[in-house]
């Protein structure tokens, strides 16, 4: 089954810093490349050097958060817009090539799910803005590639299918002007809501003996209206996570979760995440489902927990599932420098990896409380 396509957000145009391979009137191959193939992954010279480099500028946007919040947060996707508790559910009757790693048998897993802002410094909502997802799901069995003996697996989406950070060296590039610039950030992504924009890996990952990108897409009805509604320049700067919760407390939420199969490496390289697969010749495919039942997705000690206490890196997963490709190569590394450094400012010796949802603290008997809206301060002009 086919995943619904929407190719970048609601506007219909291409995302900023694709480019496109373009393979004519080619059809696709129809054969998938194992994971291990020859040019899959090509390491480039100075890469780690590189890596090194865009950690410590990473390290240094949470230094200047924690001067300005006096707490450490994450180096990215630092804003929390919602956690959620609910059900990972693979389908059953994939074929060969789609019934990989965990998703090789059909099943029923809990998950818990949290929205975010991905920008290094906390802006308001009605700011034009990246948005992403991260996803813990429980209960998943097989070798483990890095972490403790708990049977999780994470997955990380951004809501472009493609990132203009497409390698460690124009990663660096990037972060420094940032860096330069850091009281003038923006971007120009359209302001959706957040249960209904699509998101994407970006990056491809092992997909048992080949290769995907993996997408999570919208499914509900009420989710689908809100597709082409946009938060407005002038609302409060908390509306999207506000939005977020009413809709949560208020619906059944679904998404879909499909994966895309590298079968040409011409057009689908690995190591350059600024080219999109081309989902019109190789579409996403479903092979999950997510489903979350009406609830709060802003009970205060499962944000603060989230916040403060565990991690959700794609790295932290089985190795069927590894992730490939430079981006992932420095993910690796600036997500573990981050998380060293988040833990140690704010006084924790480790992190927390949770066995199931039994032990997320999201107890109804916490003190829940309305957040009014809040609209930005406008600075007055003086008289002199």
């Amino acid at each position: 089954m086919a995943c619904p396509m929407q190719h970048n957000i609601h506007t219909g145009e291409k995302a900023s810093g694709t480019i496109k391979a373009d393979g004519g009137s080619k059809p696709a191959p129809g054969e998938y490349i194992k994971w291990d193939a020859e040019g899959v992954e090509v390491e480039q010279p100075g890469e780690q050097e590189k890596i090194k480099e865009v950690a410590a500028q990473f390290n240094r946007f949470q230094l200047m958060n924690f001067n300005e919040h006096m707490h450490c947060l994450r180096g990215t996707h630092l804003k929390t817009q919602g956690c959620v508790m609910g059900k990972f559910i693979v389908k059953d009757n994939l074929p060969e090539y789609l019934a990989q790693g965990m998703f090789a048998k059909p099943g029923s897993y809990d998950v818990i799910m949290r929205y975010s802002s991905l920008t290094p410094k906390l802006v308001p909502d009605n700011i034009p803005a990246p948005r992403g997802i991260g996803m813990k799901i429980f209960g998943v069995e097989g070798e483990k590639f890095w972490g403790e003996d708990k049977k999780t697996q994470d997955w990380t989406m951004n809501n472009y299918p493609v990132l203009e950070l497409r390698d460690p060296k124009t990663t660096f590039d990037i972060a420094d002007s940032l860096e330069r610039n850091w009281n003038d950030l923006g971007t120009q992504l359209p302001r959706q809501e957040m249960v209904a924009m699509p998101q994407y890996s970006q990056a491809a990952y092992r997909h048992g003996e080949y290769v995907a990108k993996y997408g999570v897409f919208p499914l509900g009805e009420e989710q689908k209206k809100l597709e082409k509604g946009a938060i407005k320049e002038d609302d409060p700067i908390n509306i999207i996570s506000q939005r977020t919760r009413d809709f949560h407390m208020k619906h059944q939420v679904t998404y879909s979760f499909c994966a895309q199969m590298l079968q040409d490496l011409a057009e689908q390289p690995v190591d350059d995440i600024g080219i999109e697969w081309d989902p019109k010749k190789y579409p996403f495919e479903q092979i999950a489902t997510l489903e979350f039942e009406p609830q709060d997705s802003w009970i205060p000690e499962f944000r603060v927990w989230w916040e403060d206490r565990i991690t959700c890196n794609s790295w932290h997963g089985l190795t069927t599932h590894r992730p490939l490709g430079s981006t992932n190569r420095m993910r690796r590394v600036v997500y573990a420098e981050s998380r060293k450094l988040r833990l140690r400012v704010n006084g924790y010796k480790d992190y927390v990896e949770p066995a199931g949802v039994k032990e997320v603290p999201a107890s109804s008997e916490v003190p829940q409380f309305d957040l009014p809206h809040q609209h930005a301060v406008t600075s007055v002009a003086v008289a002199s």
